[in-house]
């Protein structure tokens, strides 16, 4: 297998290894799992790419909206951001760790929600402010939410997917994270899972 194309997205030798090894999953791979939900709940829930999101991070302030505004964030009920703690433009290789926010427009609340503790406090509340500028609130709350660990070093990225996916699936205005719901580890198939989904809907 030498490429997976979906979309404007091509997996390569090395993102498709990092789905079947014990390795961070690549950048691609996120992408490319984040716009397949896209695909999937159309003008519900947006996933926004690690490339933007990591835009989003290092633009200034007053140039986000000229930058980014063409997004249109408002218009939907979830928002999810993937969260990298590299501080490259062009890369997301140095950085160590991945974690998720998300925007639940009803409850007007980013979530933060991060497999290992609080690592990523500090991307992430930078993310969060940028967001509030893009969504045109000045009084966006933040709030951790409970979820499961990862037990190793490597499995950021697949809990980031899986957490998409259990959001995006259960999501119901105004109830996503109401009862102290905790979200769930990823299956020990996850990865293998993925890969085969990816190739189905590759193929379409």
């Amino acid at each position: 297998m030498s490429t997976i194309s979906y979309g404007d997205i091509v997996l390569y030798p090395h993102d498709i290894a990092s789905l079947r090894n014990p390795e961070f999953l690549t950048d691609n791979v996120i992408s490319l799992c984040l716009e397949v939900i896209n695909e999937r709940h159309p003008g519900r829930i947006y996933a926004i790419s690690p490339s933007v999101v990591q835009l989003m991070k290092l633009t200034p302030g007053p140039q986000l909206i000229e930058i980014l505004g063409s997004l249109d964030l408002p218009q939907f009920d979830v928002v999810l951001c993937p969260v990298n703690d590299s501080n490259s433009a062009t890369s997301q290789i140095s950085g160590q760790h991945w974690s998720l926010l998300c925007y639940v427009k009803k409850e007007r609340i980013v979530y933060n929600i991060d497999s290992v503790s609080s690592f990523n406090a500090e991307p992430a509340a930078d993310i969060a402010k940028q967001l509030a500028v893009l969504l045109n609130m000045s009084n966006l709350k933040s709030k951790s939410l409970r979820c499961a660990q990862q037990n190793n070093g490597y499995d950021c990225g697949v809990f980031v997917i899986y957490f998409c996916e259990q959001i995006s699936k259960s999501y119901v205005p105004g109830t996503l994270f109401d009862s102290g719901v905790v979200l769930r580890s990823p299956p020990k198939n996850f990865r293998s899972d993925l890969l085969e989904d990816i190739l189905k809907v590759a193929k379409k």
